[in-house]
């Protein structure tokens, strides 16, 4: 198998900026960096640009692609129970989920994410869309406690999530996970049985939580206890896990999740757009806890652009805390990339550096607010935007070359999602 050399005047490699280098891929796995390339190297350059760990989103909901601006400016629960899970149950099907997984990927890679933790249903067709494109995704299996077209309760959904798990469980680049929805959708005799199982076959647990400012005097009426109390009760934050959201926690909830070292997807552009309200994320991280950055669905966002979250996140919570020294662009860059892939537990990826997984992007500093540079990873994060994005590589395949993606067809993606609009429409 031929080694690929792909020059860039700067690459984040092991945690730092390095300079005219080389970064050599053997197979799917990155060998090292070098000042020249071995003879038998296909030789790729890519001049006044940087090459950047993948980003990994950490909680996505793909298939929303096709209801992204159905139903916008309404409070979390009005646009929830009135709008989108109406609109879910007319029209969700295998085909719907396929071709909007399709959508969904290509926005993926043109902003240079190579992985999304994906909570939806119709699971497997989410899986196989994205193999086809090329991207990692950790695919979790939705589970509630009342029937829906892909099950007919909690039992119902745990087993076709079993089933899934068998087939997935030695692929290279799926990973299947259990969802619970979130504590207000499953009842804690099915979360328990959601953590068993994830806990017997070493999988993420995947839930939202802490999500709406309304949900813990909803479930401490019901339960008689807080959310994180209820999760932290049936076991959730002692397994692999991790939780969208978290927007409302007290103190004392902080340090109990620092202290379980408990993982959580920070989706700020959603919370923002729902007003459901702001995660504490200085504290969090102050505590132990390991936050990384999701987008949520595109019908709340109303993208996936990992680049574009990121920074958002940094500037916002310089102000939220009136600490310009908060989240720096580093920070922010670990939290989309290692800190995400140990949330997943994603094995040998976020990281460029010998052994791992070749997963990365380039990022081109052509464009007038990419000019001039000083801190290359400093413009990634506050110049940035998916349009500087040029070349994306997951796995050591090639799934954007210079601005071209290059493994499924980006036109007949786009337009199968205007025709899937136009029946919604009616």
């Amino acid at each position: 198998m031929t080694k690929k050399a792909v020059y860039a005047d700067w690459i984040y490699y092991d945690g730092e900026i390095k300079q005219n280098k080389y970064l050599i891929i053997n197979g799917n796995i990155i060998e090292g960096l070098a000042d020249k390339p071995e003879n038998d190297c296909e030789i790729i350059r890519r001049e006044n640009s940087a090459i950047f760990p993948g980003l990994i989103n950490t909680h996505a909901h793909l298939p929303m692609s096709i209801f992204r601006g159905l139903a916008d400016d309404l409070m979390l629960m009005d646009w929830l129970k009135n709008h989108i899970w109406p609109v879910e149950s007319k029209w969700l099907s295998e085909s719907f989920v396929h071709d909007a997984t399709l959508l969904a990927a290509v926005e993926m890679i043109r902003c240079g994410t190579v992985c999304a933790n994906d909570m939806y249903f119709f699971s497997d067709h989410v899986a196989s869309a994205l193999e086809k494109c090329g991207l990692r995704g950790v695919v979790g299996v939705g589970v509630l406690d009342f029937p829906t077209k892909t099950g007919k309760g909690a039992d119902d959904y745990i087993a076709k999530g079993s089933v899934l798990y068998q087939k997935y469980k030695d692929h290279e680049l799926i990973d299947i996970s259990l969802c619970p929805h979130a504590p207000y959708t499953v009842n804690p005799d099915n979360f328990r049985k959601c953590v068993e199982f994830c806990g017997k076959h070493d999988i993420l647990l995947h839930t939202h939580l802490l999500e709406a400012p309304t949900e813990r005097d909803d479930i401490i009426a019901r339960y008689g206890k807080s959310p994180v109390e209820l999760m932290n009760e049936v076991g959730a934050f002692d397994i692999k896990s991790i939780f969208a959201h978290t927007i409302h926690p007290t103190d004392e909830e902080i340090e109990l999740m620092g202290t379980k070292g408990v993982c959580t997807s920070h989706c700020l552009e959603s919370n923002m757009k729902l007003a459901s309200g702001f995660s504490p994320v200085k504290r969090m991280l102050d505590a132990g806890m390991n936050v990384t950055i999701g987008t949520d669905g595109q019908a709340s966002n109303n993208d996936i652009d990992m680049i574009g979250e990121m920074s958002t996140v940094a500037k916002f919570h310089k102000a939220f805390s009136q600490d310009a020294t908060v989240l720096d662009a580093k920070t922010v860059l670990d939290m989309s990339t290692k800190n995400a892939a140990k949330a997943l537990g994603l094995d040998k990826c976020g990281e460029l550096k010998a052994g791992y997984k070749a997963d990365f992007f380039v990022l081109s500093f052509d464009a007038v607010n990419m000019t001039p540079v000083y801190n290359p990873v400093s413009h990634l994060v506050y110049s940035a935007n998916q349009r500087d994005v040029t070349d994306v590589y997951v796995n050591g395949k090639c799934l954007m070359d210079n601005g071209v993606i290059t493994i499924v067809n980006e036109n007949e993606i786009k337009e199968k999602a205007r025709s899937w609009a136009a029946k919604i429409k009616g």
